[in-house]
């Protein structure tokens, strides 16, 4: 992949000087369990832990849904927008700070749209703080059954402490089934629109596969693509788990062929449960969780000559992010544009001089759009310049290199799903 001026950085993320990377065999766990007992009809790694990416939304929708059944919180209840929430990258519903959103809304959106604002919008409110939710969120876990799961976020953007299993998100799915059958159902919306913006659902297997409905993908370039999904034939319901694929159609392609098998044929008699698949009882070896580079991420986290800050968890050595960066906020309609309005900027600030100008596709206003970055700063550079350009009336973001990660992921699912036939 090439810089601005060749081809386009991973189609959606243009940075200057960016070189391709090796891409890491997907560390792949899969499950599929029978509803009905949660006998097991197949297993492969099911207690290796992973990274969940936005199936982490699961929990915190669990989460939601025992606070609405113990009157905590109410649909309708206007929820306040912290700088926190509005400023988490990856997909997003584009909310402001200082705002306000329907708790109803939040929680459509964070799982139709996968958004990791509304989510972090939730755990604010439920939990007083974000840190404080995934706590809870962790304990919640343990109570569950999940013995190898742990939890720091809300949303699933990558921590190096954030893990999950395939045999514990089966014990997720059958729960969220099992204690809200009345909410349940809000896993199968494929559309909502909020402040006039419509959004479908980025689950493609849920749209696709006859019976399905649910339950939830994840995707970030350490996690791989993930898919915990649901579906009904015949009155049987099934439970798939796929963590760790190489591509979105890999993802639904698994799935799809461990449904049709586990269909295909009943479970056996006897058949272990996930109970009997429990590490706490097997003594299964636990090894450390081992990251996925996604081939369409590759190129997109690496910048050679940017100050980097290495992302801890990826697995792959050598791989580090292109430094802090300021986003200019605002949708241009071309890659030059946006470029000739970095340059602008660049040139106007002093403080972000050295930094180098990319383009990131963003969603805003309805269209795809693209907006400038002033990549490969450092923290104190970045934060001091968008300080001084609002001071102007410039709206500008401050991007972690974390972030910056986040926002390219997002930036390659939107390229994606630009495309026919690549939901």
């Amino acid at each position: 992949m090439g810089v601005f001026g060749g081809a386009v950085l991973g189609a959606a993320l243009l940075l200057a000087g960016a070189s391709a990377s090796g891409v890491a065999l997907a560390a792949r766990a899969t499950l599929v369990v029978d509803a009905d007992g949660g006998r097991v009809l197949h297993a492969e790694n099911a207690n290796l832990r992973s990274f969940p990416a936005s199936t982490t939304k699961m929990m915190t929708a669990y989460l939601a849904f025992e606070a609405l059944a113990k009157g905590e919180l109410k649909l309708d209840e206007d929820l306040a927008v912290s700088a926190h929430a509005a400023g988490q990258g990856g997909q997003s519903l584009e909310l402001e700070p200082g705002t306000r959103i329907k708790a109803r809304d939040a929680l459509v959106g964070m799982l139709v749209e996968s958004a990791n604002d509304a989510a972090v919008v939730l755990a604010e409110r439920l939990g007083g703080g974000e840190a404080a939710f995934a706590e809870r969120m962790t304990a919640k876990a343990r109570e569950l059954g999940m013995a190898r799961t742990r939890f720091r976020n809300a949303s699933g953007l990558n921590h190096p402490e954030q893990v999950v299993t395939a045999r514990d998100m089966a014990v997720l799915a059958l729960a969220l089934l099992r204690d809200f059958p009345d909410r349940y159902g809000l896993f199968a919306t494929r559309g909502f629109a909020h402040k006039g913006e419509s959004y479908t659902t980025v689950n493609g297997f849920l749209v696709n596969y006859p019976g399905a409905d649910g339950i939830k993908t994840g995707f970030t370039c350490a996690a791989g693509y993930n898919l915990v999904a649901s579906a009904v034939r015949g009155g049987r319901r099934l439970v798939a788990v796929v963590l760790g694929e190489t591509s979105r159609g890999e993802r639904a392609g698994t799935v799809a062929e461990l449904m049709n098998a586990g269909f295909a044929k009943p479970a056996p008699e006897p058949a272990r449960t996930l109970a009997d698949l429990d590490p706490t009882q097997t003594g299964e070896p636990d090894p450390p969780p081992q990251g996925v580079i996604a081939e369409s991420c590759a190129s997109i986290i690496a910048t050679p000559g940017a100050p980097g800050v290495g992302l801890a968890g990826l697995g792959v050595p050598g791989v580090r992010a292109a430094g802090w960066s300021v986003e200019v906020v605002g949708g241009f309609a071309d890659p030059a544009t946006a470029r000739a309005i970095g340059n602008r900027t660049l040139a106007r600030e002093p403080t972000l001089r050295g930094g180098r100008i990319g383009v990131l596709r963003r969603r805003g206003g309805g269209v795809l759009g693209f907006r400038p970055l002033v990549l490969g700063l450092t923290e104190q550079a970045a934060k001091q310049g968008c300080f001084r350009m609002r001071q102007r009336g410039l709206r500008c973001i401050v991007l972690s290199p974390q972030h910056l990660v986040a926002a390219a992921e997002q930036a390659a699912m939107l390229s994606r799903a630009a495309k026919p036939g690549r939901r």
